[in-house]
């Protein structure tokens, strides 16, 4: 009965003991090993200014939907040809929607669907 105790509390006497030894240790290290004097330098630059406010805002810009488009048209056209093996300028990407839910459809991407139909 004592001996599962006493093992115990040899245990956690001896992990604070080792804690104890090493903020002691890491005490010793800031004496011996203490830090350089900093170089004090005479004449400073002046730094620039960080904050400073801009005279007039910037107009935001307008963005049409094909102009938001072009691109993911562009990933798209670059990805096809380089799975194909063909020129972007012999194929056409017509419209770029999204897929459409249908119901007790998955929302995943194919890959997703394959992996949790795999697992079945």
């Amino acid at each position: 009965m004592y001996d599962k105790w006493m093992i115990m509390f040899a245990g956690m006497g001896t992990v604070f003991v080792a804690l104890i030894l090493i903020i002691a240790m890491l005490s010793l290290f800031k004496v011996i090993f203490g830090g350089r004097a900093e170089k004090k330098r005479a004449n400073m630059a002046p730094l620039p200014e960080i904050n400073r406010q801009n005279p007039k805002p910037a107009a935001p810009a307008e963005a049409s939907p094909r102009a938001a488009n072009e691109p993911l048209v562009a990933a798209i056209t670059a990805a096809i040809a380089a799975a194909t093996g063909s020129s972007p300028s012999s194929f056409r990407i017509a419209s770029i929607l999204p897929a459409v839910e249908q119901e007790g459809s998955f929302n995943t991407p194919v890959w997703g669907r394959v992996e949790r139909f795999s697992r079945q």
